[in-house]
């Protein structure tokens, strides 16, 4: 990794020369970028997109807020559900979710993240998968294929072929909100970008869309746990 310099700020970056068509840049961390380009790529190409986007990435580098710590966090919310959490040493790593308490078990405190992120990404994609078909059954629209990731400024994304991304941590959201994410995506089914027609189209699913929207923009990732 390098050091950069965009706007005030210190970023480290990592580029990569992959098997791929087009630049696509991520922000994986607080002030931490990821670049994966085409082989024969220039350099300069990279450092010309960076400053045209240096607002945009500026923005969604502040969206990253600094992670909870999993050992003192004591509850949680599921879909707007209350939930216990309990955390202990043990030999084997391990997370349990009984009525509304999740045990965790850990044999070394910095696999607290990675037992939490494992496990409960299995329940989310249970949840995500199920609303995700009922929506998408709801208004009649088809999609290729849902994938669970865990982005550190992102909620969702939609293929050019149809098939659809979400965050797992979205199951942290209150459920109109976790709705919001869904049908956002499943949106752009029907129309790729932001155009006024999108707007337009995801007002017909989500009536409360501006409302939800705006929370996500003040009180979305404040809610992503790791």
């Amino acid at each position: 990794m390098e050091k950069i310099k965009i706007g005030e700020k210190k970023f480290l970056i990592e580029i990569n020369r992959k098997r791929v068509q087009t630049l696509r840049l991520r922000i994986v961390g607080k002030n931490k970028i990821v670049v994966n380009i085409p082989w024969l790529m220039p350099l300069m190409v990279v450092n010309k997109f960076i400053k045209n986007n240096e607002s945009w990435i500026l923005r969604q580098n502040e969206k990253i807020k600094k992670k909870k710590n999993l050992n003192k966090i004591k509850k949680i919310e599921i879909l707007g559900e209350n939930y216990e959490v309990e955390t202990k040493k043990a030999l084997r790593d391990s997370l349990v979710i009984i009525d509304k308490n999740i045990l965790i078990n850990y044999s070394e405190k910095n696999k607290l993240k990675e037992i939490f992120d494992k496990k409960m990404r299995i329940l989310a994609s249970k949840l995500i998968k199920e609303k995700t078909r009922e929506l998408a059954n709801k208004y009649n629209l088809h999609y290729e294929k849902v994938g669970i990731k865990n982005q550190s400024s992102r909620y969702g994304s939609c293929s050019g072929r149809g098939s659809l991304n979400f965050n797992w941590q979205i199951i942290l959201f209150p459920m109109d909100k976790f709705e919001h994410v869904i049908l956002h995506e499943l949106t752009h089914l029907t129309v790729k970008n932001h155009s006024r027609s999108f707007w337009e189209l995801l007002e017909k699913y989500d009536s409360n869309w501006r409302e939800n929207n705006q929370w996500l923009k003040k009180e979305g990732t404040n809610k992503f746990i790791i």
